[in-house]
């Protein structure tokens, strides 16, 4: 989360490892509200929010059925897609809000063939794709479901998708200029992640499979209960036809096949996270899947469980707290905040100027410009690939604050690249506290370069 803080103060056309615009709205959120955890927590929830909105609305245009629209909507609440998961903003959760409005305009467009939800489509979609590459297949999804439906393939022969694809690339077209400019480095970033070794390519494909079952547990579970001990009359249809869930099966299981298929064909790393933004409709297939099962009992329950655990996670917040304090985990906690308010001291003890740049061991660098109250610009690694905004000229007019783990022999070989005479190392033992808890002590060298002197 602390990436997109440091990315977004810079307000680049690109990063090393993906498109801005997630980067960009955490950029505008904390030009406006205080760089506080609580506001970062905050900007997650509107972003989850946003998302179960939209899918609400997108569940609306598939289910009429009022009682079952109900259970269609509850369901998702069940799932940690808008909850556990959605408790971070990144390149993976900015899904959750994008993606469904996404599908939603899609179905408009190629359902019903209107020429607003295009346009919408058309900029949501170059807006996805702004984000994270992986946009690319959904996408696929949507596509393979307008070819098997009569209404999206007279779309597809029309202008409409033409228009669409016009305001994709108008959208995305700065981007696509910055690459050029800059040599493409996500798509750098891209390979470094391929031809990774077989056994933790399996490992990763079977817990992205499975954990991804694992967060619709509680809908399959709930779902199969209810539909297993109700009594009394029954729907006489499923919550949708067979084009829809045609449709919707396409949209939702499309990402997730190529996905695990990407996984194993490029021997890349993927996890289930990656997918938690792309599968809104999944508890709805859940729900058709249910076929005649009692859709008022079934949303009661839904609510019911949702209302039941918030409200237990809630008195027991404190209890986990306790626990979490008294683990030998906690213990470990690495001490950011501590190392990014040691740093900013010993930078305002030793020099005259305001903290401009940090640079150092990975995430550290990152952390010190959420944290710090100079929130200096983020040099991760000292390697200017990864943050092309920072330049030899500027940390010469600037400075360089350096923190390196005291082990991190790579960090500080980096450091010294950009010593001067007027260098100094501090080292420093730092933990983490929390109320009088202190945690372990971890061992850092702090390297401090002033600027030039005029």
């Amino acid at each position: 989360m602390v990436e997109a803080y440091s990315w977004g103060r810079e307000f680049q056309l690109g990063y090393h490892q993906h498109p801005p615009f997630w980067a960009w709205l955490c950029g505008l959120w904390f030009s406006v509200f205080p760089s506080t955890p609580f506001f970062f927590a905050l900007l997650s929830a509107t972003n989850a929010a946003i998302g179960l909105w939209g899918t609400w609305r997108l569940t609306g245009e598939l289910v009429k059925n009022p009682e079952q629209r109900l259970a269609a909507r509850a369901l998702p609440l069940l799932t940690p897609f808008f909850t556990f998961y959605a408790f971070k903003f990144d390149a993976n959760t900015i899904f959750i809000s994008l993606w469904p409005w996404t599908l939603l305009f899609f179905y408009r467009a190629s359902e019903r063939h209107d020429r607003r939800a295009t346009l919408c489509f058309g900029l949501l979609s170059g807006l996805c794709l702004l984000s994270k590459y992986y946009v690319l297949l959904p996408l696929a999804g949507c596509a393979l479901a307008a070819l098997t439906s009569t209404n999206g393939r007279n779309w597809l022969r029309s202008r409409q998708p033409w228009i669409a694809g016009a305001l994709i690339i108008l959208v995305i077209s700065p981007h696509l200029w910055w690459l050029t400019e800059n040599q493409a480095p996500p798509l750098t970033y891209l390979h470094s992640r391929l031809n990774w070794p077989w056994a933790e390519i399996l490992h990763r494909f079977f817990m992205t499979g499975f954990g991804l079952l694992g967060m619709m547990t509680a809908v399959i579970g709930l779902t199969a209960l209810v539909c297993t001990r109700a009594r009394g009359p029954r729907a006489h249809h499923a919550a949708m036809t067979a084009g829809q869930t045609k449709w919707t099966a396409l949209v939702t299981l499309t990402p997730v096949v190529l996905t695990l298929a990407f996984g194993i064909v490029l021997r890349t790393p993927i996890s289930s996270e990656m997918m938690i933004g792309v599968v809104p409709l999944l508890p709805l297939l859940v729900l058709q899947a249910a076929g005649t099962c009692p859709p008022r009992p079934l949303a009661r329950a839904a609510v019911a469980l949702v209302a039941i655990g918030s409200l237990g996670l809630v008195i027991g917040a404190p209890a986990f707290m306790y626990y979490r304090v008294h683990t030998k985990r906690w213990a470990k906690q690495i001490p950011y905040e501590e190392v990014a308010r040691e740093g900013t001291r010993l930078w305002q003890e030793r020099v005259h100027t305001p903290l401009t740049y940090v640079a150092g061991s990975a995430p550290y660098s990152d952390f010190v410009t959420f944290y710090s109250a100079s929130h200096p610009h983020s040099f991760p690694w000292h390697d200017r690939s990864f943050a092309l905004w920072v330049t030899p000229e500027r940390i010469h007019q600037h400075g360089l604050l350096s923190i390196c783990e005291s082990n991190d022999s790579h960090c500080l070989a980096a450091a010294s690249l950009y010593a001067t005479p007027r260098t100094v190392r501090i080292p420093l033992a730092v933990a983490h506290h929390f109320g009088h808890y202190e945690g372990r002590m971890y061992n850092f060298t702090f390297i401090i370069t002033p600027p030039a002197v005029p």
